[in-house]
């Protein structure tokens, strides 16, 4: 019996594996195929959906089956899983933090689903749902001067003198000097230590944690309650936080929702009250600068300005998804759809509002059934639509000895066509006025049609009708011209026209 072997080579780089751990260069993966791969099995990532809730009752405390509190709860600050909710309080503490961080990451296709109430927005308090990459925590740092402070980062960080430039987070201070949690420029790499531009610092030393080299960001800060800032951040650069018109962050909330993925990432928002209707409203985007090939943590943070805040702030976070699924490439007859403004119909997120007159936007989401009657959208295509079966109305026609009006129809309306015999050997004609009253002999007609001698009825139809504005009326006559009034025998003409 003849054996084959079968080897099966496996990359560790194809299983999310990265090289160095924070300059972005791991390893290579080869995406192109290599010989004949013909026969070779491709299988779909299901999609990994992450429900983070508060369901267990804790004091100072966040449920360690997601997460856990980074270094301590701030001073001043309060933090409790209660009724469901995950429940913080800023306190009045200048300068005061805490990072609460899930203990999963995720890498690749995401969105993100969190709904927050606010109880008060107020100055010199900042809120953040964050996916963050994370350098390290109780790192030590030196405040040389107002401008400058040297972090020592963990052994084989990967950083040199090429990320210069580049900015993270560095915050969670304990220890001495002045200090504030924020985003800061790399200025220099020696070994180990990093130091950062900073401003208004004042000479000290103690730990930090260093983070979000990488994010997508969304950060609740100022007085408005219907706004917040949103930026994603990608190996130390970022575009600049867009300010967002956002629902409002008072009771019930808003649900946020950011999404990234393929070099696109989106934020939109909905209230979390009841609608009749799909309710998610597009807030911002970016297109450049999306980590969706970093390894990334779930951050839920606040901090205090350097002034304390005026009174304490109350966040309830009701419960926050995270979706993570595969971007799978897909292309048909060798065209490649690689922008928002040309993709394939793959996902849904919701109904879209589509009006019957106007011009549809992105922000509509509601179906919107089309309403009963003559309404046309677009009026395309050749037909009627005047009465509810689309069909025309027959109208008789007799020719009296005297020729006299027969109103058609009282109102505008069109003449689709007509079926006439004319038993006189002589001619007949078929007067049609766009007139209510005309006056025989007087008024021209609009159309004057002769009706020869035929053994076979004469039809003919108007393909699409021919418009009459203010009504259709008609008279049959002995002689040609459109004010003719020659008087002609009883019947010499039946039939109907047909109309709308």
């Amino acid at each position: 019996m003849k054996k084959i072997l079968f080897f099966l080579l496996i990359s560790t780089a194809a299983f999310g594996q990265a090289g160095p751990p924070y300059n972005g260069s791991s390893r290579s993966i080869n995406t192109t195929p290599q010989g004949n791969e013909l026969g070779t099995l491709v299988r779909q990532i299901p999609q990994d959906i992450d429900r983070i809730g508060f369901t267990k009752a804790l004091s100072n405390s966040v449920d360690s089956d997601w997460g856990t509190i980074v270094s301590g709860i701030g001073s001043g600050m309060d933090v409790d899983q209660t009724g469901g909710n995950l429940v913080i309080t800023t306190g009045t503490t200048a300068r005061s933090e805490t990072i609460i961080r899930s203990t999963e990451s995720w890498i690749g296709g995401l969105r993100l689903r969190a709904r927050s109430i606010l109880s008060n927005r107020i100055i010199n308090t900042n809120f953040f749902v964050e996916l963050v990459d994370v350098i390290g925590d109780g790192l030590a740092y030196t405040i040389s001067s107002a401008t400058a402070m040297t972090v020592t980062f963990p052994s084989g960080h990967g950083f040199t003198s090429e990320n210069v430039g580049q900015s993270m987070y560095v915050g969670l201070f304990s220890g001495t000097g002045t200090f504030l949690s924020g985003r800061y420029p790399i200025a220099s790499v020696s070994g180990d230590n990093i130091t950062f531009t900073v401003s208004g610092f004042a000479a000290g030393t103690g730990t930090c944690s260093a983070f979000g080299w990488n994010y997508y960001q969304l950060h609740y800060t100022g007085t408005t309650a219907t706004s917040a800032n949103f930026d994603t951040q990608r190996n130390g650069y970022a575009t600049g936080a867009t300010n967002a018109t956002i629902n409002t962050t008072a009771s019930p909330g808003h649900l946020a929702i950011i999404t990234g993925n393929d070099l696109l990432s989106t934020f939109s928002d909905q209230l979390v009250a009841t609608s009749t209707g799909a309710s998610v409203t597009y807030r911002a985007d970016r297109k450049e600068n999306i980590p969706d090939d970093k390894n990334l943590r779930l951050q839920i943070r606040i901090a205090n300005g350097s002034t304390a805040p005026a009174s304490s702030i109350t966040w309830t976070i009701g419960f926050i998804g995270i979706a993570h699924y595969a971007n799978t490439d897909v292309s048909i007859q060798d065209v490649r759809p690689m922008n928002p403004g040309s993709p394939l119909a793959v996902e849904i997120m919701r109904p879209v509002t589509l009006p019957v007159s106007g011009t549809i936007t992105a922000n509509q989401g509601t179906m919107v059934a089309l309403p009963a009657g003559t309404n046309a959208i677009g009026d395309v295509g050749i037909q009627y639509r005047a009465s509810a079966t689309g069909a025309g109305t027959p109208t008789v026609l007799n020719s009296p000895a005297t020729p006299a009006i027969q109103t058609v129809k009282g109102s505008a309306g069109r003449l689709i066509g007509f079926l006439l015999v004319n038993s006189n050997a002589a001619t007949r004609y078929l007067k049609v006025f766009n007139v209510v009253t005309p006056t025989l002999g007087t008024t021209p007609a609009t159309l004057d049609i002769p009706i020869p001698l035929s053994s076979n009825p004469v039809f003919i139809s108007f393909e699409g009708g021919i418009a009459f504005g203010t009504a259709i009326t008609v008279a049959i006559t002995g002689g040609r011209g459109t004010t003719d009034n020659t008087a002609i025998t009883l019947n010499d003409v039946t039939g109907f026209t047909i109309h709308n």
